[in-house]
């Protein structure tokens, strides 16, 4: 009876991280439909994508801390009540602010959770069966990131855009209902809490300015006084924030963490190939409804080739990568990677959407390979697993805001050249711009997955010479 009760709390935290990472990519179907019914230009409407990404980077490891001090089901809790709270909020908006104080709302639960649902499987499973139990909350929860637009798609074909956030309703209450009655006793915490108050302080400011600073470039130039001011002011926040985590006893991040070479270039490598990932979702909306002027329903219909080929891939290389090693399976899936990458720059507008569906296959294949969760974990010491837990949810997380920012940056400037103008909407009559600035944008995500490339192949020399050392360690 209690093995069932552990499986259905497994798959209540973490079907709540499903529909928060769902949250985060479902958004990007509907910009399409937003900018028409709220009457908002592109650039203006991918803040609905954005916030929500920025407000899970900024408090996703305050959270985690505080979880520590407070406990993990309170914290989970508390965040399911938010998420809910700010879905109900996004349904009912009548106007943009309104939308995106909902996902402020929506980003602060989020954050709960996320930070928590790993402590609570620790909480309710012996070390045995824990292997298992993060395998099944990782692959559900990735299965959120990447299905959005295509669930997105086929929602729109039929309701509006409310729905996207109607349907985290029931689901909120009935996980929290669900956690409020059979949800493990948080153990007793500490009365007094200690925390990295100037690290929190510094480290979201550097993060909020960092991407104000790229959107308000998409809106008025780089070249901009303000735009420069506010990126100038994001580099020197986050050196105060190193030197005071370099200073302090109990730091929010334990730079010493980044001393560890493979574990560096694992989190970079898995930040990059999730920017590159969102591309997709940034993206294809607007190819396939718009310059191919597909339904919503058909257009989520086709995106769904994506989270259909992760499923499949992501345990096959996971099986690899026991037999062989995470690094070895992640490039060779990065080579897979390249192939609908270096598609999708050099392809003309209107290709067979068969040939089209096969490159988003792929796209699928490439990033369920990448075993960016093996790579972490596996090259942490003992004691640093938690800390590098909470560094692959924010790598990953920074990677989505990153790629929203990099896709839409890359895509107005495509277009901006190819137009002799500043463009940071659809050019409904001039689909050849939207193209160019396709070509573009893909470009620069090839340009990232080669670096990606480069990190991997860097840390197969470093395992290499370390089972070389080895060897000759048991010769001697």
């Amino acid at each position: 009876m209690k093995g069932k009760h552990n499986i259905l709390t497994l798959f209540a935290t973490s079907f709540m991280s499903f529909m928060q990472l769902l949250d985060a990519s479902i958004v990007n179907v509907a910009i399409p439909s937003l900018t028409k019914d709220l009457h908002v230009p592109m650039n203006r409407a991918e803040w609905i994508v954005s916030v929500y990404l920025i407000m899970i980077c900024m408090l996703l490891l305050f959270w985690g801390r505080m979880a520590d001090q407070i406990g993990y089901i309170k914290i989970f809790q508390t965040g399911t009540i938010f998420f809910t709270l700010g879905s109900f909020i996004c349904a009912l908006s009548p106007s943009l602010y309104l939308l995106l104080f909902g996902r402020i709302i929506q980003g602060i639960g989020a954050s709960m959770s996320m930070a928590t649902n790993i402590g609570i499987i620790a909480m309710i499973f012996p070390m045995s069966q824990r292997g298992r139990a993060y395998g099944i909350n990782s692959i559900i929860a990735q299965l959120g990131n990447i299905s959005g637009p295509g669930l997105g798609g086929l929602i729109l074909g039929v309701l509006s855009w409310h729905w996207i956030f109607i349907i985290n309703i029931p689901i909120g209450i009935i996980v929290y209902i669900y956690g409020r009655f059979m949800f493990p006793k948080d153990k007793k915490r500490t009365l007094e809490i200690a925390y990295d108050w100037p690290g929190l302080v510094t480290y979201a400011i550097a993060i909020a300015t960092f991407f104000v600073s790229i959107y308000m470039g998409q809106d008025i130039g780089f070249s901009n006084r303000n735009v420069i001011v506010t990126f100038v002011v994001s580099l020197i926040v986050w050196l105060v924030f190193f030197y005071i985590e370099e200073h302090t006893e109990s730091p929010l991040i334990n730079l010493h963490i980044f001393k560890i070479p493979r574990l560096t270039l694992s989190l970079v490598s898995a930040l990059l190939v999730f920017s590159i990932g969102y591309y997709a979702n940034v993206i294809m909306p607007f190819y396939l409804t718009d310059f191919r002027s597909l339904s919503t329903s058909f257009t989520g219909l086709i995106m769904m080739a994506i989270p259909f080929a992760n499923v499949i891939a992501a345990p096959i290389a996971g099986y690899f990568t026991d037999k062989y090693n995470a690094a070895t399976v992640s490039i060779v899936n990065l080579f897979v990677y390249a192939v609908p990458l270096i598609f999708l720059v050099w392809f003309s507008g209107h290709v067979s959407l068969v040939i089209f569906t096969i490159m988003l296959l792929l796209l699928g294949i490439g990033n369920g390979g990448f075993q960016n969760n093996p790579m972490i974990m596996g090259y942490a010491p003992q004691e640093y697993q938690g800390i590098a837990g909470s560094l692959a949810a924010l790598f990953r997380n920074l990677g989505m805001g990153i790629g929203v920012s990099l896709a839409t940056t890359s895509l107005y400037y495509g277009m901006s050249v190819q137009s002799h103008h500043q463009v940071n909407y659809y050019p409904q009559n001039h689909p050849s711009w939207f193209l160019s600035g396709m070509h573009f944008a893909y470009f620069t995500a090839l340009v990232l997955l080669i670096v990606s490339v480069i990190l991997v192949y860097m840390i197969i020399r470093i395992n290499r010479k370390e089972t070389r050392q080895k060897a000759e360690q048991k010769r001697a």
